[in-house]
């Protein structure tokens, strides 16, 4: 094929089949502005789910809060119950701090570093026991707070507000 000068040779258009998708995995695809888009049409139907869903089932409101009464007993959101529920671990002033502070820094930092402490290249279980024992240990204990902050919500005494 000849081109003539000053002319540019016409650039042929590859056909993306199945077979062909991920020959070039570095070439890229344009983020803006298709993804942008379904992202948005995506992110309005979640809003306008969420205001439909609260127009129809609103949140139930109670009596306006009796400050003269001495029968309440005050009780934690439930994002809090496995807090509350390691602090009844730790009674007496003394020790409130350490499970309130110390305890939960800790299991901080062990959550961490693992990535750092186990580096193995293995991907089963029983060849990271250090991961595993981690994670087991990291699920027990969720899962005991929680048991012990469920049971805690059905003994609690009823509030007469």
């Amino acid at each position: 094929m000849e081109v003539a000068p000053g002319k540019a040779k016409p650039v042929e258009e590859e056909v993306i089949t199945e077979e062909n998708v991920f020959d070039r995995p570095d070439e890229t695809m344009g983020f803006f502005p298709g993804q942008v888009l379904r992202d948005g049409y995506v992110s309005t139907l979640l809003l306008v789910a969420a205001c439909v869903l609260s127009y129809v089932s609103p949140a139930p409101l109670t009596a306006p809060a009796n400050t003269a009464t001495i029968s309440y007993v005050p009780r934690p959101e439930w994002f809090f119950f496995f807090y509350e529920q390691m602090l009844m671990f730790f009674p007496g002033y003394a020790l409130i701090s350490f499970g309130a502070v110390v305890v939960p820094t800790i299991f901080i930092i062990v959550l961490f570093a693992v990535p750092w402490l186990d580096r193995g290249s293995e991907f089963s279980p029983m060849k990271r026991p250090f991961a595993t024992t981690v994670g087991l240990l990291v699920v027990v204990v969720i899962i005991l707070n929680m048991l012990l902050g469920i049971s805690r919500v059905i003994n609690f005494p009823t509030s007469g507000g």
